[in-house]
């Protein structure tokens, strides 16, 4: 048998005659039983006397294991690595095409594509033990294994692990798509999400008296902490390598703000490679910029007549010239001194393809910063492989004026197995500024937060969210997600008086919004045709 440079423990799915025939030198083996709550008790147990880095969970019926791909794969800084998709766990579980529809990792990539996939099988699967006693073992509360390796998976994602599916795990294995028992799905439900998404589903899913009484044979199922815990996001270490890096700063009207961004950027520990901007200011309006105030950036200077972020932003990345690129607009602020650095040394500490910081509204109180990384599932100001955009593709001209240009990015990154991390600690201010960017084209003039503060302000799905609905994910997931949109239109700050004058409101407009809907559907449906 071939090396390894780490100590791996296995375990192994026990059938009558395999016991005997294993042969594991890496580390201890563990027999797991069946049904499942014996099987967690065995790998409790052996979490509790393990001096092994990783643990195997194999199933032999799949064949041996690639010992040269597990080492590989052992010396990288992924948690989790699986095969769920080969063993037909795709799709699954259907309950969250009623929770959380167009969530990003709700769709996987190609089968033979790695990516970021919550989707775990137990019968393949390669954890790190370090990440496995920061955030649990699966609950033995499922009937089935496959949905316990979902669960799982779920759990090691939302709490911070990084989770990827890799197609080399096993050899030639392609099983039918897994079928879970309808309880299963309920035990997620109670696991997951609050109980008002849980009565959502219940009204929406279809067959209600028959969800309901499995949903209440679920209600002793505890709910599980998806607070981050496993990767600690605070800065520590010296960057080993800097690469290049291209900052893209579109502006339009805006000079107030690019002045003080440039400023900030001057400072920066890792100086950019290049700045770029494009400025697409009415030509009367166009002030002229003192860059020589700046002697440590690189500025290059794109005037544009043609208006529009899309416009803008491929016009920047095709003069890019650094190893990365960092989406930045014109709007940012509170640029730190090594905002660039800390993104660099979260992007070396993942060997990620991706980085997005964490983007503060000025304006907005939030919470306390929890200070560790987690897989992003968004594109906000956002540091990215210069590679990986020139194999995913430029932004979508459907986007030129309108948002979610970056949500489609992201999609088509995430498609192409992008490793997208997400940095709390990476911080940076935005302005929401009155005139400028989007606005010019009347595209978010209303924002979510004005609408959950105003009584009579509501957001219409538009054509691009439409679009992005249409393009990555099946009707189902598309007409849960317009149900959702509209049904958080009823959700207002205040007073239950503020939330009934809400309510009548809505009703009142509900056949204008139906009337724009319907418009922004037609526009989608044309925008994709073309394709």
């Amino acid at each position: 048998m071939s090396k390894v440079s780490k100590r791996i423990d296995l375990a192994y799915f026990y059938t009558p005659g395999t016991s005997l025939q294993v042969d594991w030198e890496y580390g201890t083996k563990c027999a797991l039983p069946l049904p499942l709550k014996h099987t967690a008790f065995a790998i409790e147990c052996l979490l509790n006397q393990t001096e092994a880095e990783w643990i195997l969970f194999w199933d032999y019926n799949l064949g041996e294991p690639d010992i040269e791909l597990i080492e590989q794969l052992s010396n990288k800084p992924v948690d989790a690595w699986h095969c769920g998709l080969k063993l037909g766990l795709g799709d699954t579980p259907d309950i969250l095409n009623y929770m959380h529809p167009t969530w990003m990792y709700n769709k996987d990539a190609g089968i033979e594509t790695e990516h970021t996939s919550f989707r775990l099988s137990l019968n393949a699967c390669l954890v790190r033990v370090e990440a496995i006693k920061k955030t649990g073992i699966f609950s033995a509360a499922y009937q089935s294994a496959e949905m316990a390796g979902i669960a799982w998976g779920y759990s090691i994602l939302k709490q911070g692990g990084v989770i990827r599916y890799h197609p080399g795990f096993i050899k030639d294995q392609l099983l039918a798509k897994v079928s879970v028992p309808a309880r299963d799905e309920w035990v997620f439900a109670r696991q997951f999400f609050p109980k008002k998404w849980q009565w959502w589903t219940l009204f929406n899913k279809g067959h209600f008296f028959k969800n309901y009484r499995i949903w209440r044979s679920t209600r002793g199922v505890s709910a599980v902490s998806q607070k981050t815990v496993v990767h600690n996001a605070l800065k520590e270490g010296v960057l080993k390598n800097r690469p290049t890096v291209s900052v893209l700063v579109p502006t339009l009207d805006r000079y107030p703000y690019l002045v003080n961004e440039l400023e900030q950027l001057s400072q920066q520990t890792v100086l950019p490679y290049e700045v770029l901007i494009t400025d697409q200011t009415d030509k009367q309006n166009r002030e002229q910029i003192d860059f020589s105030k700046y002697p440590g950036l690189s500025i290059k200077y794109f005037p544009q007549d043609e208006k529009g972020q899309c416009v803008a932003w491929n016009k920047l990345l095709e003069e890019a010239t650094g190893e990365y690129v960092l989406f930045l607009g014109d709007d940012a602020d509170g640029i730190t001194p090594d905002f660039i650095e800390k993104l660099l040394l979260s992007r070396e500490r993942f060997d990620s393809d991706m980085v997005a910081s964490n983007v503060i509204e000025l304006g907005i109180k939030y919470k306390e910063i929890n200070p560790y990384y987690y897989l992003s599932d968004s594109f906000p100001i956002t540091l990215i492989k210069r590679s990986m955009l020139l194999k995913s593709g430029f932004m979508d001209m459907f986007f030129n004026r309108n948002i979610r240009a970056d949500h489609d990015l992201a999609m088509r990154c995430h498609a192409n197995g992008a490793m997208m991390i997400f940095d709390s600690c990476a911080t940076i201010y935005h302005h929401r500024a009155p005139a400028g960017g989007l606005r010019a084209h009347n595209a978010r003039v209303v924002t979510s937060y004005m609408a959950k503060n105003s009584v009579s302000k509501f957001l219409n799905p538009t054509s691009s969210e439409i679009y992005i609905a249409n393009k990555y994910y099946n009707p189902l997931q598309k007409t849960n997600y317009i149900k959702i949109k509209y049904f958080n239109q009823l959700v207002v700050n205040g007073s239950i008086i503020r939330k009934t004058m809400r309510f009548a409101a809505f009703i009142f407009k509900a056949p204008g919004l139906y009337k724009t809907y319907k418009a922004n559907e037609k526009a989608a449906n044309k925008a994709l045709a073309q394709k």
